[in-house]
C-alpha cells in the first residue's frame, strides 16, 4: 500500500470537531442557565445561541465530508466520493465562516451592554459588529460565487467559467486579518477598562482573564493566515486543506466559547446573591460593635464604575455613622420588593475612622 492510499486525516479531524462540540454544548448550557437565573437573556444571548447552532451544522458537515474521503487524497476516491467530499466541505467553510462572525458579533453586543461609558466606545463597537457581519457574509459570497456554474466547485467535471483562484484567496487574508484585529481589540479594550476601575485586585485580575481570553481564538486565526494558500489548490483540495479546517473548527468553537465564559462566572458566585441581602457584621477592633447594611437607590454620580448601588450603614445607638459603597458587576441588577433579583459581585469600602486611642479603625 503506497503513502499516498493509506493517508487519512479524517479520523483526527473527527475528534477534534466533536471534543470541540462536547465542549461549546457544556459551555453554552451554563450560559443560558447564569443568564435565566439572572432574568438576563438579551439579544448577545439569542445570537451566540445561534452561532452555536450553526457551527453545529458546520460540523455535521465535515463529518460526512471526511465519511465521502475527505481527509485522503483526492486521487485515491471515486469520482462521487470526489464530489461529495468537496460539497460537505464547501457547506463547512460557508457555515463555519458565518458562526464565526456571529460568535464575535455576540461578544460585541455583550461588550456593549457593559462598556458605555463614551460615546466613541459605543461607535467603535458597533462599527466592529457591522464588520463582523458584512465581512464575513461576504466571504460566503466569494465562495459560491466563484465559478458561474456553483457545481463545478466541488465536481472538476463540470466545466465553468471562474474566477482566478487568487482572487478568493486575497480576500480570505483580508478576512482573516480583520478577524484577527477584531479578536485583538475585543480582548485588550476590556482589559485597559476594568483595569482602570476602582474594583479590588482580585476581581479586576478575573475580570481581565476573562475578557482577554479571545487572545486564544486570535492565535488560532492567525494560523488560519499561514494556511489560506492552500484553499488555491485545486488539485488535491481534500488533502492539503486539512490543515486549514482543523484551524478553522479551533478558531470557531474558541470564539464561541472564550466569549461565554465571562457570561458563566455568576454561577459560580452564586451564593453571593444572599448575602447581599443582609449583611450582619462584627467589628474587629470592639466586641459587640455590628453594622446593618441596607440597599438604596442608585448613586448617579458614580455612574462610571458601572453600575453603583448606596450602601448605608446603621451602628447601635451612641456609635459614629458610615456610609459605604456596594459595586455591582457588569450585569445589571434589579430591586423587587426588598429583595436583589440579579447577582452581583460586591466590594465594601469604609470612609470613615474612629478614635481609638490614637488608631485608625481598620476598612471591613
Amino acid at each position: 500500500m503506497s503513502l499516498e492510499s493509506s493517508y487519512n486525516a479524517g479520523p483526527g479531524i473527527l475528534v477534534l470537531n466533536w471534543t470541540a462540540v462536547a465542549i461549546t454544548i457544556l459551555v453554552m448550557a451554563l450560559r443560558v442557565i447564569a443568564k435565566l437565573r439572572i432574568r438576563h437573556f438579551a439579544v448577545d444571548d439569542t445570537i451566540m445561541l445561534c452561532a452555536s447552532a450553526l457551527a453545529l451544522v458546520a460540523s455535521i458537515m465535515i463529518t460526512l465530508a471526511i465519511e465521502n474521503g475527505y481527509g485522503r487524497h483526492y486521487r485515491t476516491l471515486s469520482h462521487a466520493s470526489q464530489v461529495l467530499a468537496l460539497k460537505y466541505y464547501t457547506g463547512f467553510q460557508c457555515l463555519s465562516i458565518v458562526a464565526t462572525g456571529a460568535g464575535r458579533a455576540a461578544f460585541t453586543i455583550y461588550l456593549l451592554n457593559i462598556l458605555r461609558q463614551k460615546r466613541a466606545v459605543e461607535i467603535i463597537l458597533w462599527v466592529i459588529f457591522g464588520l463582523q457581519i458584512v465581512i464575513n457574509c461576504v466571504s460566503v459570497i466569494t465562495v459560491l460565487a466563484q465559478c458561474q456554474n456553483v457545481n463545478s466547485i466541488w465536481d472538476t467535471t463540470v466545466i465553468s467559467t471562474c474566477w482566478d483562484p487568487n482572487v478568493d484567496r486575497i480576500y480570505a487574508y483580508v478576512q482573516c486579518s480583520i478577524n484577527t484585529g477584531t479578536d485583538l481589540f475585543l480582548a485588550l479594550f476590556p482589559t485597559y477598562t476594568f483595569w482602570s476601575l476602582n474594583l479590588k485586585k482580585r476581581i479586576k485580575i478575573t475580570l481581565i482573564i476573562l475578557m482577554s481570553l479571545g487572545l486564544i481564538a486570535m492565535i488560532a486565526s492567525i494560523m488560519r493566515i499561514v494556511y489560506l494558500t492552500t484553499i488555491s489548490e485545486r488539485g488535491d483540495q481534500t488533502a492539503v486543506t486539512v490543515r486549514l479546517t482543523r484551524w478553522a473548527l479551533t478558531e470557531c468553537y474558541l470564539v464561541i466559547v472564550t466569549a461565554s465564559l465571562p457570561c458563566i462566572r455568576s454561577l459560580i458566585i452564586d451564593s453571593v446573591r444572599k448575602s447581599v441581602r443582609n449583611f450582619p457584621s462584627v467589628s474587629r477592633s470592639r466586641p459587640g460593635r455590628s453594622h446593618q447594611y441596607t440597599i438604596s437607590g442608585p448613586i448617579a454620580s458614580r455612574q462610571g464604575y458601572g453600575n453603583w448601588t448606596g450602601v448605608q450603614a446603621s451602628q447601635t445607638p451612641g456609635r459614629e455613622s458610615a456610609e459605604f459603597i456596594l459595586d455591582g458587576n457588569t450585569e445589571l441588577h434589579q430591586l423587587e420588593n426588598g429583595r436583589i433579583t440579579k447577582q452581583v459581585d460586591v466590594m465594601i469600602f469604609s470612609n470613615y475612622s474612629t478614635n481609638m486611642g490614637g488608631r485608625s479603625h481598620p476598612p471591613l
